[in-house]
């Protein structure tokens, strides 16, 4: 760690599910949240100045209440290190409680954070296990930290993670409701247990999401994207959201689903369709009394990065 130096790190918005892959699939969009991290010698870790811009401004919290805070003091103790505080300004541009990510970017750029601060004791697969044993699930830790479109399973604090990289002619078009939504009461409203002919569907739908971005045939997202697993019981949770997905749809979206756990909705869109698209689901969750907002988002590849 050297004093004075700016540390920067970049880390990318997730959307994760993407319909019938619940808690294992994940994808690394093209916005992204910045944490600059100045040392400061001889101060403690949760006395770190935190200044910030951009979305969630006035929940920032401090100390161990603060997501990356806390992720990089959990590093440094696994490395069985000490790391000192320091002034840390925040450019946020992923919406907090929206789906997007925003908790699994904070604690990805913690731990990066704190591995770069002791010399980069962990190799990147260590940081992804790391940040995803916090987490609890890996489906946005892998693509925040790797990139891409990934798979990934979480057991016995390890995971075991791949990635694909995503069509670059496709585009993410995120339409973001002026509502939060927290991924504890998006949990609450899924059953204890599901049917046979529930498991055998998803594994059918899971099946043909893989094939549309392993051999590029976007015809097949509308299959892989028709989950009855989590998406039916959330969408009562966001109102207006059947509407919206029904006129991406028919704007010329391969398909549309719940991002992450919501309340934001992801069209998977071919680039000259993108704009209709997004304007067609913010008239839906206009009907539905909601006001929102589109963005129209490349693919990140490369996940978590120092920049």
């Amino acid at each position: 760690m050297t004093e004075n130096k700016t540390y920067i790190v970049r880390v990318p918005a997730t959307t994760a599910n993407i319909g019938s892959g619940f808690d294992t699939l994940g994808m690394s969009l093209g916005l992204y949240n910045v944490v600059q991290f100045v040392p400061v010698s001889g101060m403690s870790l949760i006395d770190t100045e935190i200044r910030a811009e951009g979305e969630g401004v006035g929940q920032i919290a401090a100390g161990l209440d603060n997501m990356i805070i806390k992720a990089m003091a959990e590093t440094a103790e696994k490395a069985g290190r000490k790391i000192s505080g320091g002034k840390m300004y925040l450019i946020n541009r992923i919406p907090f409680a929206r789906g997007l990510g925003s908790s699994s970017a904070a604690t990805a750029s913690g731990v990066f954070l704190a591995n770069m601060l002791m010399g980069e004791p962990f190799k990147r697969k260590d940081i992804l296990d790391i940040t995803a044993e916090m987490e609890g699930h890996p489906d946005n830790a892998a693509p925040a930290i790797l990139g891409g479109f990934c798979m990934a399973l979480l057991k016995d604090g390890e995971v075991t993670a791949e990635r694909i990289d995503i069509p670059s002619h496709w585009k993410a078009v995120v339409t973001i409701p002026d509502f939060e939504l927290h991924t504890e009461k998006a949990r609450a409203v899924l059953p204890k247990s599901y049917s046979r002919s529930d498991a055998v569907h998803n594994i059918g739908a899971v099946s043909f999401l893989m094939a549309a971005f392993m051999y590029q045939k976007p015809e097949y997202l509308k299959f892989g994207l028709d989950d009855v697993i989590h998406v039916p019981y959330r969408l009562g949770l966001i109102p207006g959201a059947v509407k919206v997905i029904s006129n991406a749809e028919k704007a010329g979206a391969y398909g549309a689903t719940i991002s992450g756990s919501g309340p934001t909705i992801i069209a998977f869109s071919p680039k000259d369709k993108a704009e209709e698209v997004g304007k067609a689901m913010v008239r839906g969750f206009a009907e539905g009394n909601i006001t929102s907002h589109y963005l129209i988002l490349d693919f990140d590849q490369s996940g978590i990065m120092a920049v």
